[in-house]
């Protein structure tokens, strides 16, 4: 057991240095000292300690995942990737997320949608699911966020593009193009024969 002998202000951010039997040992934020009564004379065990160190884990997982998806609409395993790269652990990491998603800042069926609203109008349907996919969105949230989607309509604007920034346009390139973009066959069978190419 060590006994808490002194505990300062840091001179930056909202963190408090704890000190040990007089010696200097861990910095915490001001949450973290108020969560486990953290007060000169009190006693600290090993334990104590452990549990102090995984919550300012936790808590600074938490603090990097929510400036990182403020920033960017995300899935749970991109977030789960972004955090890990960062040296956190795998537990901080899935505690991390859990608080985002109760808080509303994470879950994969709003980056789902946010996903296929962003891009539609420029890629097909097998594409979009390719990407989510890969994402790490599962494949029930996938089919139901695009259920809304009209591949018919993004083809034909795809293609008008192509013919705009192509000056001699070749059908077999075309197609390529359209497969490439994530159409169907259907659909570009369906939007070139419309286009009249």
């Amino acid at each position: 057991m060590s006994e808490i002998t002194e505990i300062t202000s840091q001179k930056k951010g909202d963190r408090l240095n704890i000190f040990l039997d007089g010696e200097f040992a861990f910095g915490v934020e001001y949450t973290t000292a108020v969560k486990f009564g953290l007060k000169v004379g009190r006693s600290l065990s090993e334990s104590d300690i452990a549990a102090i160190d995984e919550e300012e884990g936790n808590t600074a997982a938490f603090n990097r995942g929510l400036m990182y998806a403020v920033k960017k609409v995300v899935s749970e395993r991109q977030m789960r990737d972004y955090l890990v790269r960062n040296g956190f652990t795998a537990d901080a990491a899935d505690a991390a997320i859990a608080k985002l998603k109760e808080y509303g800042y994470l879950g994969d069926a709003q980056f789902a949608r946010s996903y296929i609203a962003t891009y539609a109008k420029e890629r097909g349907s097998k594409r979009i699911e390719f990407e989510l996919k890969k994402a790490g969105v599962d494949a029930k949230i996938i089919s139901e966020a695009l259920d809304e989607v009209d591949d018919s309509d993004s083809c034909m604007k795809c293609i008008e593009k192509y013919v705009r920034t192509h000056k001699q346009v070749e059908r077999q390139k075309l197609i390529n193009y359209l497969v490439y973009r994530g159409y169907d066959w259907d659909d570009i069978n369906d939007c070139i024969s419309r286009s009249e190419l």
